[in-house]
């Protein structure tokens, strides 16, 4: 096994992930939006054992101690995931949760290994926007659409100059925030798939909201039309931050949807009122809120 200074879990091909909730309990894969870590957009640990499942939550590249690189095709992005199963000794299907730029690598996971994802989760989806032969995509003026300003530069500058981005990244938030995985993110979201949503067979569940112009809530709709039978959980009022929240009843979806005997009204409020939301990754309780997609544009 080979691990970080910090002992944290990484595979050979050098990704690192985290391993919390009930030792016994169902596997689900929990991969942040943008930016975050594997500290991020999980509920508290005592949640994830009252609903019974054991979750692995990875740093994507560029995220952590999960070394960047180059922008990569979906179809690798998504052999991370199955790299971190395989070294965490998890076999069989698992419930799979993406959030925002983690979108591209979960519906390829879903697409082209259906045995080993039971159901997928999607928090704040993004849609492609790259047509190729094998996968569909928004129009350019559609997937813009309700994003603001900030953030089509954004994704205009991580093609144009992604250094000079990572740069100013770090110099805004911080050496250690992920600038390297935000820029990649930035990139990856104007790649091909190179695989098609509707492809994908397992249940599907959708949740968005109106309140964000990081990942609006077209790319939600384009995807969600596109998934066969997906349930979509809309949340159209202004509620800034929902999904911390209902991080909890997210994960309680996803569970239902494995096998986990669900919780009662009292049970989930319960559980829900121990969400961290103190801080990314600062918590006491255990996973942060961030990362969930929808949070905010890095700035």
């Amino acid at each position: 096994m080979t691990t970080s200074t910090d002992s944290t879990p990484t595979t050979t091909s050098g990704t690192a992930y985290r391993v919390q909730g009930a030792a016994d309990g169902i596997p689900v894969v929990a991969l942040h939006g943008t930016p975050g870590s594997r500290f991020s957009a999980t509920p508290a640990r005592d949640a994830l054992r009252a609903l019974g499942l054991r979750v692995l939550t990875v740093d994507r590249p560029g995220y952590g101690d999960t070394p960047g690189g180059e922008v990569r095709p979906a179809r690798e992005l998504a052999q991370d995931v199955l790299d971190v199963l395989t070294h965490a000794g998890v076999d069989g299907p698992v419930g799979l949760l993406a959030a925002g730029g983690a979108t591209p690598a979960a519906v390829a996971l879903a697409a082209l290994h259906p045995e080993r994802v039971a159901a997928l989760t999607l928090v704040w989806p993004q849609a492609p926007v790259a047509p190729d032969a094998g996968s569909p995509a928004m129009e350019q003026h559609a997937w813009l659409r309700d994003m603001d300003e900030q953030q089509r530069m954004l994704h205009s500058l991580a093609l144009q100059d992604p250094v000079f981005l990572r740069d100013q990244l770090e110099l805004g938030l911080g050496a250690d925030a992920g600038a390297e995985g935000i820029v990649l993110d930035l990139a990856q979201a104007q790649e091909p798939w190179g695989v098609d949503p509707a492809v994908v067979r397992c249940p599907v569940d959708v949740w968005w909201g109106t309140d964000s112009a990081v990942s609006p809530a077209g790319h939600a709709a384009w995807l969600a039309d596109r998934f066969s039978g997906a349930q979509v959980h809309r949340h159209e009022l202004d509620e800034p931050q929902w999904h911390v929240r209902r991080l909890v009843e997210v994960f309680a979806r996803l569970g239902e949807r494995l096998g986990a005997t669900p919780l009662t009204d009292q049970e989930l409020r319960a559980a829900s009122a121990a969400v961290d939301t103190d801080g990314c990754g600062g918590g006491s309780l255990g996973g942060c809120a961030c990362g969930a997609g929808g949070c905010g544009a890095p700035s």
